[in-house]
């Protein structure tokens, strides 16, 4: 085996042994008790889109939807024509049965529904 092909078997080696963050993993529906009257729900779907909704200030009721990407455990929403400030991260836990956010002072912990 000559020196350029055995940079070129190890460069495949290499590149062979990395594996890419299985999205599917990510897709269902994440929220809180069908009982919390806040209806916290985040739906990740296979197409890589999403709806959010959070109801817990009756006043400032959240609804929004648009496409998420993911980066490792990391999913990133990004709305279509919203406005309204949300809790856009997400950490994906729990061998993706947990999806957590944080946003200024406010912690969410979902659950896989």
């Amino acid at each position: 085996m000559n020196k350029v092909t055995s940079i070129q078997a190890s460069v495949i080696l290499l590149l062979c042994s990395f594996t890419a963050t299985n999205d599917d993993s990510f897709v269902g529906i994440y929220g809180v008790s069908q009982s919390d009257p806040s209806a916290i729900e985040l739906k990740l779907n296979a197409d890589n889109t999403f709806s959010h909704q959070d109801f817990s200030n009756p006043e400032n009721q959240i609804k929004v939807q648009g496409t998420w990407s993911a980066k490792n455990d990391v999913i990133q929403l990004n709305a279509d024509n919203s406005e309204t400030s949300f809790h856009d991260k997400w950490k994906i836990t729990n061998e993706g049965n947990s999806a957590k956010s944080r946003k200024g002072m406010t912690f969410y912990t979902l659950r896989k529904l």
